[in-house]
């Protein structure tokens, strides 16, 4: 008579280790992967927040410098001015209406660039 061989199992199954070192890791994955979730929607909001602020200021700066600048044209035809505002931003307004009072601005400009670096006449 034969006797009957055991069988062998070809798969092993594989269970986590209910340690706590597993769990902890798994547990430390998991919180990050909420806190990055709750750092993205609040990086979210901000992001918006600074946007609708900023979109605010700029159009408030925008209409301000329109302001200067009509209010500049009353009492000269052509000019530029420069400058920096309350931001520390650099300004240029300008204004002119034709090509020969571009090219009149311009050829003053470099007059006093010239007479600045020869004579240090704005120091």
């Amino acid at each position: 008579m034969a006797i009957p061989k055991k069988r062998t199992r070809a798969k092993k199954t594989i269970i986590e280790s209910l340690s706590g070192t597993n769990d902890e890791l798994v547990m430390k994955q998991v919180a990050e992967k909420i806190f990055g979730e709750i750092n993205n929607k609040e990086l979210e909001k901000s992001l918006d927040r600074w946007l609708k602020e900023n979109g605010n200021r700029n159009a408030i700066a925008l209409r301000d410098l329109d302001l200067l600048k009509s209010i500049i044209t009353e009492y000269l035809d052509t000019f530029i001015v420069f400058g920096y505002n309350v931001d520390g931003e650099r300004i240029i307004l300008q204004h002119y209406t034709t090509a020969r009072d571009r090219d009149a601005i311009m050829e003053f400009l470099k007059t006093i660039f010239i007479k600045q670096q020869q004579d240090n006449f704005l120091d």
